[in-house]
């Protein structure tokens, strides 16, 4: 199996934010413990986000059968004082190794000034959690923008990982996030930046955001349609597609996540991401590929009219049946994606 690096043994909280809302921070974030779960980790989702419970929706409709209890069922009890979470924690089903805690009662936190237990109680609640040795990451969606939970949240982190776009507004809407962060004595923490929705060479984002934002560039993800298409249904992105590979490749860069797998693709190139901002990496694949055998069966048409010979038709009768069905092929993407699924399969087997 390979690795990022030396295993390490203790138990990460990775905090995901981002400046405002709609940047695509949640869909990462199931991401994120997609791959560390493939990667054989043992994993647990949280939802801070208490403003609109993105990741608590998204997984209640295909991964968890209870949504009505989480997270706000201990921090609405200011009498409580064991902070178990066994009660809340749920299992996720299309994960191995991962677990969930959702928001819970919106209502009940808000109504019983859940605030202010939430702020004092926090660190503690995640020290237990550390404590039973159950999980190697603890991976926590915070709410889009930065608010109070956010901050508590971020302060219990080891890492805190942004997520910005390529707009304007994102980016002055993740600059203020930044320094909130730094006027709360956090900005330590902050490992590096993803930039989602990419349609086009985000070679001068990367460098701006760098110097704005004071923290690394991880990895840019483009529009990823399928990955989208999956979110609306609450699937989990394929973790072989083009938005899952360039999240892993980005993840690979963050010290503290150092016993990971190495991604099955490489990170695509500046100028790739006007390409395959609209189709699947998939059909990309097939298409290369079908392209391919199609120019070697017409190179072997020519090579063959050109050493001509007494029997030239039964020799060349082959050549032109494959190309004939290659070119059939070639106009259809379920085709293409089906060998691009194929060969992805292939190169994961021979990584690994």
């Amino acid at each position: 199996m390979n690795m990022c690096k030396d295993k390490s043994t203790s138990c990460k909280v990775l905090a995901i934010v981002s400046g405002k809302g709609g940047s695509g921070k949640t869909m990462l974030t199931s991401t994120i413990a997609s791959i560390l779960d493939e990667s054989g980790k043992s994993v647990l989702l949280i939802d801070a986000d208490f403003g609109t419970a993105g990741l608590t929706y998204y997984l209640g409709l295909n991964e968890v059968s209870n949504i009505s209890v989480g997270l706000t069922n201990i921090f609405s009890n200011k009498k409580s004082t064991s902070l178990d979470s066994e009660d809340i924690i749920e299992n996720l089903n299309s994960y191995k190794n991962t677990s969930f805690i959702g928001v819970g009662d919106h209502r009940r936190y808000k109504e019983s000034g859940g605030q202010n237990f939430f702020h004092e109680y926090f660190d503690d609640f995640l020290t237990i959690i550390k404590e039973k040795n159950i999980f190697d990451y603890i991976v926590i969606d915070c709410r889009g923008g930065i608010d109070e939970e956010s901050i508590t949240v971020c302060r219990s982190a080891d890492d805190i990982i942004i997520v910005a776009e390529t707009d304007t507004t994102s980016f002055q809407a993740t600059q203020y996030l930044v320094d909130v962060l730094y006027d709360n004595g956090i900005s330590d923490k902050i490992t590096g930046f993803f930039i989602n929705k990419v349609f086009d060479d985000p070679s001068v984002i990367m460098r701006n955001g760098a110097v704005s934002f004071k923290c690394r560039y991880l990895s840019s993800i483009p529009f990823d349609l399928d990955a989208i298409k999956s979110f609306i249904v609450g699937e989990i992105p394929s973790i072989s597609g083009t938005f899952s590979s360039q999240i892993w490749n980005g993840l690979c860069k963050i010290n503290s996540l150092n016993d990971i797998k190495k991604p099955i693709m490489k990170p695509l190139k500046s100028n790739q991401f006007s390409i395959v901002s609209f189709k699947d990496v998939k059909i990309n694949i097939g298409s290369y590929l079908l392209s391919i055998v199609l120019f070697l069966s017409i190179f072997m048409i020519l090579i063959s009219l050109f050493m001509s010979n007494d029997d030239l038709y039964s020799n060349l009768w082959p050549f032109f049946l494959v190309s004939l069905i290659l070119s059939i092929f070639t106009s259809s993407d379920k085709v293409k994606k089906k060998i691009g699924s194929y060969y992805i399969k292939l190169l994961s087997i021979f990584k690994s």
